[in-house]
């Protein structure tokens, strides 16, 4: 008997106890998570074993997990995912949300003024351009050098229609489009169209003196404004968010989550938008996140070494530009 009180007096305290570990571990409720080099190294074919164990682990404990990407909805392969399945999907940098079957929860898509000037100041210099619809990426300028230039990526899914006729817009507005352009050209086109104030998001590393590649959306966009809509609809706050990212067009959403982490891989500008500094994603950087914030692991930090760009097979796809 005096044992069954002495439990009876203890289980308050220790419910407690156990209580305030699980809220500790499930402070946050939502991962997204950014595709090329945060959940993937960039050119490979799916996400490493230890990645997908923990996403599935983190779902399995009631997390959900987010795909954060600057790739539409319709080239997102589900092969390369390794068998995680999103919960929710943020994609075009945010111009349009989509849940696991793809029906859209928000979108904002670019305006026929928007894209008018787009191709106008490409077709002008015979710069490549892609708009990002619904269905496919169709490439309204210099179809053949973007076709060329995905065939150059190997394993990274990327592909493009030849959309020279430039009438796909006729059935639905695109949410993004992406292009390849010298130095340059980003002065020359806010010189004409600067009013506009679209966003054109630098997809790859730094370099002087080179082409560059350009995720570019609507004036106020960008993962950051996804990941709100997101929230809002399923009812969290962003405070309930983390988000992992490496590049610039990670950067809104590094600074709206809840806790923003920027792999050790990333860019200068989304380390410096981000709250703290993960692994590399070739050295699991994602998993020890996961075990870290839903598990109470370790803390996820980076190891030090120097592994180089990740961004490897892309430079070298730009420099044939």
């Amino acid at each position: 008997m005096r044992l069954l009180k002495k439990f009876c007096r203890l289980l308050p305290e220790k419910l407690g106890w156990r209580r305030g570990f699980r809220e500790k571990i499930m402070q946050y409720q939502l991962l997204a998570s950014d595709f090329d080099n945060t959940l993937v190294p960039f050119g490979e074919p799916c996400p490493r074993p230890a990645v997908v164990k923990a996403v599935k682990k983190m779902q399995a404990a009631g997390g959900k997990f987010v795909l954060s990407t600057g790739r539409g909805y319709c080239v997102i392969n589900k092969q390369q995912l390794g068998g995680i399945r999103f919960d929710y999907a943020i994609t075009n940098n945010g111009a349009c949300v989509v849940d696991r079957d793809g029906a859209i929860i928000a979108e904002h898509p670019m305006t026929n003024e928007e894209m008018y000037a787009l191709v106008d100041f490409c077709e002008d210099y015979n710069y490549p351009l892609q708009f990002n619809f619904r269905d496919g990426y169709y490439a309204y300028c210099e179809y053949e050098s973007l076709r060329d230039f995905y065939a150059q990526l190997g394993g990274s899914g990327l592909t493009c229609k030849d959309g020279e006729d430039q009438d796909r817009h006729l059935i639905d507005m695109p949410h993004a489009a992406f292009a390849c352009l010298p130095d340059e050209a980003l002065e020359a086109f806010n010189r004409k169209y600067g009013h506009l104030n679209l966003r054109f998001m630098m997809v790859g590393a730094v370099r002087e003196g080179s082409w560059h590649c350009y995720d570019i959306v609507r004036e106020g966009i960008d993962k950051g404004v996804g990941l709100a809509d997101l929230c809002e609809t399923v009812g969290l706050t962003l405070a309930d968010a983390v988000s992992a990212g490496d590049s610039a067009n990670d950067v809104g959403m590094l600074k709206a989550a809840g806790l923003g982490c920027c792999m050790a891989n990333g860019s200068d500008d989304a380390k410096e938008a981000a709250d703290r500094i993960i692994g590399d994603v070739r050295e699991d950087g994602l998993a020890a996140l996961i075990e870290e914030l839903w598990f109470n692991g370790p803390r996820a930090e980076p190891s030090g070494h120097e592994l180089g760009s990740p961004w490897g097979q892309m430079e070298a796809a730009e420099e044939k530009q």
